[in-house]
């Protein structure tokens, strides 16, 4: 493959890119199937009988559900009519009877699953996190995969390219990918957000009066009963996820812009003719007001990508060539992908790319996601699962495929200036802390979400040492009288209670190394009061784990 075939990338994905990953994964899975020395046909009739067994006991479950209304009905018409000794008689032992079938049923369930498992065994230990991605980059060489964040290149985004060095208040990395294209660096990031967001907090009175109703017969007294509601609206923290891409790249290093899905996405030829044809003069106007912009004479790309807020349109057009417009329209519109689902920010030399597809499903997959009992519900999830992430992230790729002095231009060798001190970056830091469990961080008095930020506090013995503050809020009652007119003409009190969310941190140290191998490899060694992922380990201060003698002896295991 060379760069000229990533420059249509939705063209490149449907003329058979996506069936040669397939494939590939398809052979992979193949591949570690002979090598767990997994018996298909022995594992799928154990797992047959399991699934049989669990329907009998369901369904033994489900009558003596109904055994059991059946008997009060039964029991009170026994009492009334016979007697409770023939109730005890005739439901007891039919009762029992039931309950042993399934607890026989799911005894043999239990012990028919641990078989299962013992003949997947070696499969599931042969799977690793980073896999989706090695077969990414098996099926685009050209796209580089790391496996960890390597300081080099942090140091290199931060320092040349003007990337953050750190998550920012709000922000927490649960999980990252790395990599470059033709050498320019890029980071998959995946944080948990906190956003103050407002809440409205409601309480309501029941007040009665009378009211005098007057009728033929004359008037009356008549009681009346009405429920006043108020509201106040508070700020309350609420908790996300956001998985973006940022892109390094030297081209048009003065260029700013952004970019979102149009107002043309889900609309066919006709009706986007149409759309360009009521909307063409928008642009002439825009001209006019913006001195910054100038048309490019291609509306329909104009209409549709947008990054009409450019400030320097010589940089623009060199990235958005006559090549670089047709690939961006046949990626929004093409129905290979995702479409015009993404947005586009560019900041000098940092690109962000963030879609909506990623919002949907996670890219990241914990090993444990891949492990199961059933050899045919593994290789399904498996299979699945690496052909979503190789379309979900080449098309989070494809804006920045598409132009192509982005692939003329490759990264310079960077040399390395030391003004790092960890080993491990810190959005790794951040990253490791976020797998423990949060009671070991967390203030006492907290009762939302966690968001983790790490500090850089010294080496010792091979290892970063590391200072958790574990954000989070705790809440106060507080109670509002708010004055609502009532049916009676008179003004009353109704009390709301809200709460007020004060930030609290927690504290706490730990330590974080790499020691390569892989987690089968790690937890082999004994190590089951650690955090290990690709490579890299932490745990909290306080443990006695040599870390030199650690990496030796992962060495030796792999070797």
């Amino acid at each position: 493959m060379n760069p000229q075939d990533l420059l249509e990338p939705s063209r490149l994905y449907k003329l058979g890119l996506k069936e040669e990953h397939h494939e590939r994964v398809v052979k992979f899975m193949d591949d570690l199937t002979t090598k767990g020395e997994v018996n298909i046909e022995e594992n799928q009739a154990t797992c047959k009988t399991i699934y049989k067994k669990q329907a009998e006991a369901e369904k033994l479950n489900h009558k003596l559900n109904n055994m059991v209304w059946l008997a009060l009905l039964f029991g009170v018409l026994c009492i009334v009519i016979i007697g409770i000794f023939l109730f005890i008689y005739v439901f007891k032992p039919r009762k029992q009877r039931l309950k042993l079938a399934i607890q026989k049923l799911n005894k043999e369930v239990e012990e028919l699953t641990a078989k299962a498992w013992a003949q997947m065994a070696k499969l599931n230990a042969l799977f690793n996190d980073d896999i989706p991605a090695r077969l990414f980059q098996a099926s685009v060489p050209l796209i580089q995969m790391d496996r960890n964040f390597d300081i080099t290149k942090y140091e290199m985004l931060v320092k040349k390219y003007g990337m953050w060095g750190s998550s920012p208040e709000n922000r927490s990395v649960l999980n990252l990918q790395t990599g470059s294209i033709l050498g320019n660096p890029f980071v998959f990031f995946k944080d948990k957000v906190c956003t103050m967001v407002p809440h409205t907090y409601t309480g309501s009175i029941v007040i009665t009066y009378t009211r005098r109703v007057q009728t033929k017969n004359g008037s009356y007294n008549m009681p009346v009963t009405q429920t006043l509601t108020a509201t106040v609206t508070k700020p309350m923290p609420e908790y996300s996820q956001e998985t973006y891409l940022v892109y390094a790249n030297e081209a048009a290093p003065h260029l700013t812009f952004t970019r979102g899905p149009s107002s043309m996405r889900g609309m066919n030829e006709r009706e986007r003719e149409k759309y360009v044809r009521h909307h063409e003069d928008d642009l002439l106007k825009l001209a006019k007001k913006n001195t910054n912009y100038t048309p490019l004479g291609n509306p329909l790309f104009e209409l549709s990508f947008g990054g009409l807020d450019r400030n320097n349109e010589v940089e623009y057009r060199l990235l958005f060539t006559p090549l670089a417009q047709r690939a961006m329209i046949d990626l929004l519109f093409s129905s290979e992908g995702f479409g015009d689902d993404f947005y586009m920010k560019k900041d000098k030399y940092i690109n962000i790319i963030e879609s909506m597809h990623m919002r949907g499903r996670s890219i990241f997959m914990d090993i444990i996601d891949f492990r199961g009992y059933d050899y045919e519900k593994v290789r399904t999830r498996f299979i699945d699962f690496c052909d979503y992430y190789f379309k979900a992230v080449f098309f989070d790729f494809a804006p920045l495929l598409s132009i192509p002095l982005y692939q003329q231009l490759k990264s310079q060798d960077y040399i390395y200036k030391n003004t790092v001190k960890s080993r491990i970056t810190p959005f790794e830091h951040e990253m490791l802390t976020n797998r423990y469990n949060p009671k070991n961080f967390a203030h006492p008095d907290g009762v939302t979400d966690i968001i983790y930020h790490t500090a850089y506090s010294g080496d010792k013995a091979g290892a970063d040492q590391v200072h958790v503050i574990a954000n989070s809020y705790t809440r106060i009652p507080h109670t509002e009288i708010i004055m609502k007119l009532g049916g009676d003409g008179r003004m009353h009190g109704v009390p709301v209670t809200w709460y007020e969310y004060l930030p609290v941190s927690g504290e706490g140290d730990i330590q974080v190394a790499n020691v390569g191998g892989d987690e089968l490899t790690f937890r082999s060694l004994g190590n089951q009061n650690t955090i290990y992922m690709r490579g890299l380990i932490a745990l909290k201060s306080g443990l006695n784990v040599d870390i030199n003698s650690l990496k030796s002896l992962m060495a030796k295991k792999e070797n």
